[in-house]
């Protein structure tokens, strides 16, 4: 486990399915991930068939955030798209629970600190809602700059709407 003061970040596991099958089935979550790509809804059948596919991709790791202090699950960090020639990863967020932001910035910190230091990556980005001002925070607050517009990336709320994109440069990450 990489452990912080307040959240832990441990491997997904199949023993995940219950929590993942609540947050992707969750309409606030759904929302804040601008997800084009999800089904309307999960089946906890389709939920395992998930997480098995994710062990078996050698280009993504997923992390569940533990609340260390309740010892539950509250949330999913995904390195997705691993690039071993570019030495960059998409980074996701997905908060299951109630959000803290002190929790998400510890989580996100510990997630780059994985990342730029274990894994050797040199470069993490991330898209987000433009209309997901407090998940754009979080990620600003931990060091992620602005790239630019993904006009009409998504379509959510009956239209289509624009993402921001971000990255963390490895010189610029925080320490964790």
């Amino acid at each position: 486990m990489l452990g912080g003061e307040s959240v832990g970040l441990v491997p997904l596991q199949t023993t995940d399915e219950l929590a993942l099958y609540k947050w992707l089935n969750d309409p606030r979550v759904r929302k804040a991930s601008g997800r084009q790509i999800w089904k309307p809804a999960y089946s906890l059948e389709q939920v395992q068939d998930l997480i098995r596919e994710r062990l078996a991709q050698p280009s993504r790791f997923d992390l569940v955030i533990v609340d260390l202090h309740a010892e539950r699950p509250v949330g999913l960090i995904e390195l997705a798209h691993i690039q071993p020639m570019s030495d960059s990863a998409q980074m996701t967020l997905l908060w299951g629970e109630k959000v803290d932001d002190d929790m998400a910035t510890e989580a996100l910190i510990l997630a780059a600190g994985y990342a730029f230091n274990s894994q050797g990556l040199h470069r993490l980005w991330t898209r987000v809602p433009v209309k997901e001002e407090g998940v754009l925070a979080l990620f600003r607050k931990v060091g992620f700059k602005k790239e630019g517009v993904l006009r009409e990336d998504h379509f959510g709320d009956g239209r289509w709407q624009d993402s921001m994109l971000l990255s963390l440069l490895s010189a610029e990450a925080r320490p964790c």
